[in-house]
């Protein structure tokens, strides 16, 4: 499965224009999509993306939550009803809506950075100063990776792997 991979800076054209990544596209191609996704990021300052395989997954998360209660609501007014579907020119570019632009606070270029099955979109400083914040909390949070081929620990779960007491 291909993903959202890489970090790229490209600068917005006269016309309002920004070129996606080559790689970016070539994803949204394996999922028979010409263009991408966005909505504003629920928790950075920043745009989310993707393409159709996110959208679904997004999809199936709404749905999962009551359709009359306002949590979904709110959630679908912001990964739904803010959302775009810009579809590529024939030079692989999209013009982003000014209402997510203005919440990047995007004016002359803007970074894409590559998150697996999605990615973000940034003003280039913000982003800077993000990494620099991320790389740092980083760390703390490399227990929470598991491999799926790890064998589990002897004894089972919550053994200590001692006999009895």
């Amino acid at each position: 499965m291909l993903s959202f991979r890489g970090t790229f800076t490209n600068k917005i054209d006269a016309k309002g224009r920004v070129s996606v990544p080559a790689k970016f596209r070539g994803v949204t191609a394996a999922q028979e999509f010409a263009g991408i996704i966005c909505f504003p990021s629920l928790i950075d300052p920043c745009i989310e993306g993707g393409g159709p395989d996110l959208d679904a997954e997004i999809d199936m998360m709404l749905n999962r939550l009551d359709p009359f209660s306002r949590e979904r609501n709110v959630l679908a007014n912001m990964l739904k009803a803010q959302s775009a579907e810009l579809m590529f020119d024939a030079d692989g570019r999209v013009s982003l809506p000014d209402t997510l632009m203005v919440k990047a606070n995007i004016t002359d270029q803007i970074t894409f950075v590559g998150l697996g099955n999605k990615f973000q979109i940034w003003e280039p400083q913000a982003y800077e100063r993000y990494l620099a914040d991320v790389l740092a909390e980083a760390e703390s949070h490399g227990a929470l990776l598991k491999s799926p081929y790890a064998a589990p620990p002897l004894g089972g779960a919550g053994s200590d792997g001692g006999g009895a007491s």
